[in-house]
């Protein structure tokens, strides 16, 4: 029997080429299919991101809304307060009003509370290379280092709000306040301060007009720390605005 080989003819170098180029190309298209697969998946963080932050800013101005509303207030109340300070004599209802526009004046919330959740996550996971537009990054850049400045005008903020309560403590008695049983709550105990008035001759710890002076010369510092505060979060929340603008046009792209 007799078996028939067949022969087997040498690849010609046409047919060497066009393996080739058939495994270059699934090469090629496998390599740009991962790529593309990447680089979507880097856009979908990158919109992430940007929605995260635009929520954020949305925050910080609700924030910042609320600690003007108390900065106005404080510098309402302590205008007040101040000339009330100096006159030579007070009757009765003007007493209270030294009572109640004080502990109001301490009680008041003016710091707002920036988020920082997603420019931790930017720091943090790299995020910032993700973010395409130059423009967002230096505005998201600006915007934490003004924040930066405003944590230290807060710090000397709170350094004279701790000067105000120790002169507040030298003046009032400070046991005659209710305590608070939810939020803005401020009450005086009147027939406990009458009570303290018989038992010592007077509503106040001292007499002494110097030290009430003292106390309105705090009240006018903090006022004029405040004022400059405000400024500073007036031009951050403009920032916001601004980058959240910036943000909504990158995210309608």
């Amino acid at each position: 029997m007799e078996v028939h080989h067949h022969s087997h003819h040498p690849k010609s170098w046409k047919e060497y080429v066009q393996e080739f180029l058939m495994l270059f190309f699934a090469v090629f298209l496998g390599f740009m299919a991962e790529y593309y697969l990447e680089y979507r998946a880097e856009r979908h963080k990158e919109h992430d991101y940007l929605v995260s932050m635009k929520e954020d800013l949305k925050a910080d101005l609700e924030e910042i809304d609320r600690g003007i509303v108390g900065m106005e207030k404080v510098k309402l109340i302590g205008g007040k307060l101040e000339k009330l300070l100096y006159k030579p004599v007070w009757n009765e209802a003007e007493i209270d009003s030294i009572y109640f526009w004080s502990i109001n004046l301490t009680a008041t919330i003016v710091k707002p509370n920036f988020s920082t959740g997603t420019t931790d996550q930017l720091k943090n996971a790299g995020g910032y290379r993700l973010i395409k537009n130059p423009e967002i990054v230096r505005k998201i850049s600006d915007y934490e280092k003004w924040k930066l400045t405003i944590v230290l005008q807060e710090e000397s903020n709170w350094h004279n709000w701790r000067n105000i309560h120790l002169m507040q403590n030298k003046l009032l008695h400070v046991t005659t306040l209710g305590l608070p049983e939810k939020l803005h709550d401020t009450r005086i105990d009147k027939a406990e301060l009458e009570r303290i008035q018989k038992s010592t001759g007077s509503k106040f710890l001292t007499s002494d007009k110097k030290t009430f002076y003292e106390y309105a010369n705090y009240i006018w510092v903090q006022r004029g720390y405040l004022a400059y505060y405000e400024i500073m979060v007036k031009m951050e929340q403009q920032q916001a605005k601004e980058l959240i603008k910036l943000i909504e046009e990158e995210l309608e792209h």
